[in-house]
């Protein structure tokens, strides 16, 4: 029997606030377990396109701050394909990547699956595949800053618009999506700065879940 057949892939949660490195805490885990060949899903990858709305209609309901905005059934599909060692393909249809026209690629399964994004602990069908739950904890003065660096300075927006997205969604959805759903974590991790303790801790904790899951295999 194979190696990938032996036990059900670690899957790991990130989630934190709009601009609380998410991202670059993921790509540091999969830097760390790169003998592993993580494979790491974000959430905004899976954002629907809102075609089902005219232009008009779509200005006033299109958010990527409430749960209306992912596609929930794809993205926990596609974690439930992975997790039985099934590849998957990407983007998924219905979503802004798709509608983009992004290239499809095949995802193949990894005995490390993560998951990262601002929303995902509000859906307890996900929660429920995860073997481990991560909120990253950043101040919201911090966190504004960060997002308005990206948004304009990196990403070439305008300041006005970013400003005013953050009021219309960021701020209003925050407290009641993304905040109370820390309670679903099993770890908090301070990330106002980079903080190698957590996460050398946490990769040593997959690894050593790896080990005893293929023995026990």
């Amino acid at each position: 029997m194979k190696k990938e057949e032996y036990f059900t892939p670690i899957t790991l949660g990130i989630m934190g606030g709009s601009a609380s490195g998410k991202t670059t805490f993921a790509r540091a885990l999969e830097e760390q377990l790169s003998e592993f060949s993580p494979v790491v899903l974000n959430q905004d990858s899976y954002f629907r396109n809102w075609s089902e709305y005219s232009e008009a209609e779509r200005e006033r309901v299109i958010t990527a701050n409430h749960p209306d905005a992912v596609l929930w059934d794809a993205l926990i599909t596609d974690i439930k394909k992975l997790r039985d060692r099934n590849a998957i393909e990407t983007p998924t249809p219905g979503t802004r990547a798709s509608q983009r026209g992004t290239e499809k690629s095949r995802v193949q399964p990894s005995d490390v699956v993560i998951v990262e994004g601002h929303l995902i602990f509000w859906s307890e069908a996900l929660r429920d595949l995860m073997d481990i739950k991560v909120f990253l904890d950043v101040d919201a003065h911090e966190r504004v800053l960060r997002r308005m660096l990206r948004d304009v300075a990196q990403r070439g927006g305008d300041l006005e618009w970013a400003i005013n997205w953050y009021r219309r969604d960021v701020l209003p959805n925050f407290p009641v999506y993304t905040e109370p759903y820390k309670q679903y974590a099993d770890l908090i991790i301070p990330f106002q700065n980079e903080n190698p303790v957590a996460l050398q801790t946490l990769v040593a904790s997959i690894r050593t879940r790896i080990q005893e899951n293929t023995v026990s295999a």
